[in-house]
């Protein structure tokens, strides 16, 4: 009876203890790879000194050592898993050990109290947590991913069965000082995000020392001398032009240097600079004369054609704001998009002007077909240039909500031509293929920095963009030697084309997945609309498990922020933010999500970083290089039966097959109203079963993140721009 009565006790402690948890804290993984399951080691010190003073602090405060170390250990871990609430196992039993933080200006040594009379009461019950057939709770088996063992004697012996199912955890023994030893398993971890682990431990209870009083937000993730590595613009990667240069200049010195070198071409037609030249002027001036000039929004709705083009340049010329807009998109998208955009007018062709006018828009509108308007006699305005004049709005994709237009300035631009046209070596020998979606922000990338080293631009038509396939055998046809192509395109086309014109592929746009030496050079680029397409690219050499994204490109700043805006350690996650000169001016017509979005930035230091975009990416630092790593959207947190899950992560865990091409994952809601998760492969080859999918994420993920149905597709649906459109997969 007494032991029923005990027994009930723990049982209502545990689950007191444990009440609401509804994560698993896991040390987020950089790859999987299924040739080791061996552990590797990480082995640093504490010194004497520093030894005493941390044992003179604990006795100054009151607490046990145990708990100063404990606790640390689980700060670590919620930094790295970018959570507030955590469990670890301590000591090789595993006794489950909470750290909950729901009040950061709580002083770190009081916090620490609450956890040293947490583990002295969980040790009275700890006989429960052994009983694995009633020690259960809403994450089952899974509830212990990482461990903190301290030892008081030095101990070298061998893990036992408990530890070998982990995946990270430290042991802390005294032995002239502290001894650390992290152990980690090689076909998760890269060594790199060992060493930070280790160090941030280090660090956090240095600070903890020497700033008695401390508060929790206060704790910083990295040394200062270490932090100005990871919030300045780097020497090499600063690049000087002269702004009160624009981009008609430019492109006017070199239409002189290259006037019958083609500069755009389609499957019918091609054009010279002087014939453009002439073109662009006529048409600008036509613009003109209709009264379009400074400040004006021209939207561009055309056939995939050289008029596309024909018609940025036409209207930067008329001292107008360039908009383009695909017509894949449905009417009453088109109409928001261009009610958003503020457009003044319509730049459209022939073929879409009875579609336009049946849709019945107030917008006065302009065919490029006409001959009023390419052969006229009107003069052509020359506007001063403004470097911080807009020169192009692009809609955002619309994936987390309607469609946001953004503002680019013309210096913005100038930047992001000038890196393009450098880091891949552009000359007037090469030819850039234009496959993108008018509607995406990377075709300006596409269209505007060529044309200003004499190289040529190619409009690929839509029977091209088919599949890989045909885009192979438009590219061998029209010599084409850049091309940038959305990530799960790109994925193929790398897979199956050799392409022997093709001197540059960039991908982009999503993760980018798969590799195949080629005589072309394979870049992962990445960059959102609000940064001015392009922020950093990565050379893709091998074979990735996950591809990072690369450093940054000239005049910007990358920051990996955590929850307080400190700068994140090397492998530590935290929200991609960016700073610079090719920022963009905001949203139009949406200031309440510019306050959110475009901040003021914590670390500036000039005039081009006085504004930090937030992207809402989460995302970490692998090397001490500044080299980026993007893991998903911070947005993609949902809950399954009370459980927070991540859906990036069962997303990254099935990309890691090595058999399957790409995947997405999507909440789905049943009859009951009950959320559950459905799963979409396509694989390599025509046949990957899908038991063998499953069968891979219950070995590596906890029940809960397990989808209820997985399904093989030949081809995941896509939008217009090329990202996966959730939408359309077929429900399951």
């Amino acid at each position: 009876m007494v032991k029923n009565k005990h027994h009930n006790l723990a049982e209502k402690y545990w689950n007191n203890l444990l009440s609401g948890y509804i994560t698993l804290a896991r040390f987020p993984n950089d790859f999987y790879n299924n040739e080791s399951k061996k552990f590797s080691m990480i082995q640093k010190s504490i010194k004497k000194t520093a030894f005493r003073n941390m044992l003179s602090y604990c006795e100054k405060n009151s607490i046990n050592l145990d708990s100063l170390l404990d606790t640390v250990f689980g700060i670590v871990l919620q930094k790295f898993t970018h959570e507030d609430d955590v469990v670890f196992g301590k000591n090789s039993n595993l006794l489950p050990i909470r750290i909950n933080t729901n009040n950061y200006n709580m002083r770190f040594i009081d916090f620490c109290r609450s956890i040293m009379n947490q583990t002295i009461e969980s040790h009275e019950y700890s006989y429960y947590v052994g009983c694995s057939s009633t020690f259960k709770n809403a994450v089952n088996d899974k509830l212990i991913n990482t461990a903190f063992l301290f030892n008081v004697f030095d101990d070298n012996s061998n893990s036992d069965e408990q530890l070998d199912k982990l995946d990270m955890y430290m042991r802390v023994s005294v032995h002239d000082g502290l001894k650390i030893k992290l152990m980690y398993r090689q076909s998760y971890y890269d060594k790199n995000t060992a060493r930070s682990v280790v160090y941030l431990f280090k660090y956090i209870l240095q600070q903890i020392i020497s700033n008695p009083g401390i508060r929790l937000r206060e704790i910083q993730n990295m040394k200062e001398e270490h932090r100005d590595l990871f919030t300045k613009t780097n020497e090499s990667n600063i690049y000087e032009f002269d702004k009160t240069v624009g981009y008609l200049n430019k492109l006017k010195e070199q239409i002189e240097k290259t006037p019958e070198n083609i500069a755009i071409c389609d499957i019918n037609k091609s054009i010279t600079y002087r014939e453009m030249d002439e073109i662009t002027d006529r048409i600008a001036a036509y613009l003109n004369h209709i009264g379009i000039g400074v400040g004006d929004t021209v939207a561009v709705l055309q056939e995939r054609t050289i008029y596309v083009p024909l018609a940025a340049i036409s209207v930067i010329k008329a001292g107008a704001v360039f908009f383009p807009i695909d017509r894949a998109n449905p009417d009453e998208r088109l109409g928001y998009l261009l009610e958003d955009g503020q457009a003044k007018v319509i730049l459209t062709c022939d073929s879409l002007l009875e579609r336009i006018k049946s849709c019945g828009w107030k917008y006065d509108i302009v065919s490029m077909d006409d001959e009023t308007v390419r052969n006229n006699d009107f003069e052509l305005k020359i506007n001063k240039y403004n470097p911080k004049g807009e020169a192009y709005r692009i809609s955002t994709s619309g994936t987390t909500g309607r469609p946001k237009c953004i503002s680019i300035r013309h210096e913005s631009l100038m930047n992001m031509c000038y890196y393009s046209i450098d880091y891949i070596k552009a000359t007037e020998k090469d030819k850039c293929g234009i496959y993108l979606s008018f509607s995406f922000d990377a075709i300006m990338k596409q269209i505007f920095p060529y044309l200003l080293v004499g190289a040529s631009v190619d409009v690929i038509p839509e029977i091209s963009r088919v599949d890989e396939y045909s885009l192979e055998s438009y590219c061998m046809l029209k010599g084409i030697t850049i091309l940038a192509l959305p990530s799960i395109l790109g994925k193929l086309f790398v897979m199956n084309c050799s392409c022997p014109t093709l001197r540059v592929l960039q991908v982009g746009g999503d993760k980018f997945k798969g590799y195949r030496k080629r005589n072309y050079e394979i870049y992962n680029e990445y960059g959102p609309a609000e940064f001015t397409v392009l922020c950093t690219q990565f050379h893709v050499d091998k074979y990735y498990e996950q591809v990072p994204v690369g450093k940054a490109v000239y005049n910007t700043e990358i920051y990996v922020l955590d929850k307080y805006d400190n700068i994140c350690s090397v492998g530590m996650p935290g929200e991609l933010c960016l700073s610079g000169i090719q920022i963009a001016n905001g949203y139009l017509n949406n200031e309440e999500q510019n306050k959110s979005s475009f901040v003021k930035n914590p670390f500036a230091h000039d005039e081009n970083s006085q504004i930090m975009y937030r992207t809402g990416d989460l995302a970490k630092w692998i090397d001490d290089e500044g080299t980026i790593s993007v893991l998903g959207r911070m947005d993609s947190q949902i809950k399954i039966n009370g459980i927070r899950i991540e859906i990036f992560e069962i997303e990254n865990m099935i990309n890691m097959i090595p058999e399957i091409k790409n995947s997405v994952v999507v909440k789905r809601e049943d009859e009951n109203g009950e959320n559950y998760l459905d799963a979409y492969f396509v694989p390599y080859e025509d046949y990957y079963e899908e038991k063998k999918v499953e069968g891979f994420l219950m070995e590596n993920l906890p029940p809960h993140m397990i989808p209820r149905n997985i399904a093989r597709l030949c081809v995941l649906p896509v939008t217009p721009i090329g990202k996966v459109d959730k939408k359309s997969l077929p429900k399951l």
